[in-house]
């Protein structure tokens, strides 16, 4: 599957910048907090998607909706990092990104779903000033922390988004074979 980089005019795997300019990245808002997402590694950007609920798993994920015919989970970001989810709104926003389903078993869609998208940046996190984020198990899919005309923006690593018992919870059955 492409990514939103391959759907960009000018912009490919080999024009998405150099490190010391800082790669396009997709900047978006969540929890009250600023994030950047490289442009390759997000396969979509969508309006507000109504999710099927489901029952029995945590308040981070809203559900699954249709995405290009199959049903993918949809997961509150905001929730995800343990912050309050504001209410939903027309300028909300559905990242499709492939996400790391656990012992390298390679990628399973999901969409993330953000208070809204600014723009399309170029984040400095190897700049001078720029900070390595902070590490933990919370934090295993958080990077640097880079300051932009926007604010302070944290790197986001989707294919690190969920632990290895998250990713059980989203993909297991998917991964066994089973419905």
């Amino acid at each position: 599957m492409s990514s939103l980089a391959d759907k960009l005019p000018g912009i490919g795997s080999a024009g998405v910048g150099s490190p010391a300019v800082g790669s396009l990245a997709v900047i978006w808002r969540a929890g009250g907090l600023l994030f950047s997402t490289k442009v390759g590694e997000v396969v979509e950007v969508l309006a507000p998607v109504s999710a099927n609920p489901i029952s029995a798993v945590p308040e981070w994920v809203r559900g699954l909706f249709v995405y290009r015919g199959a049903l993918i989970p949809l997961v509150d970001v905001a929730k995800l990092l343990g912050r309050a989810s504001g209410e939903d709104r027309m300028l909300n926003r559905v990242l499709v990104v492939r996400a790391e389903i656990g012992d390298g078993d390679g990628g399973g869609m999901v969409g993330l779903w953000v208070e809204h998208v600014l723009e399309l940046e170029r984040p400095e996190f190897g700049a001078a000033g720029a900070h390595p984020g902070f590490s933990g198990e919370a934090s295993r899919f958080l990077g640097p922390v880079a300051q932009t005309r926007l604010g302070a923006v944290q790197q986001v690593m989707p294919r690190e988004l969920f632990t290895r018992e998250q990713a059980d919870l989203l993909w297991s059955r998917v991964k066994a074979g089973g419905s």
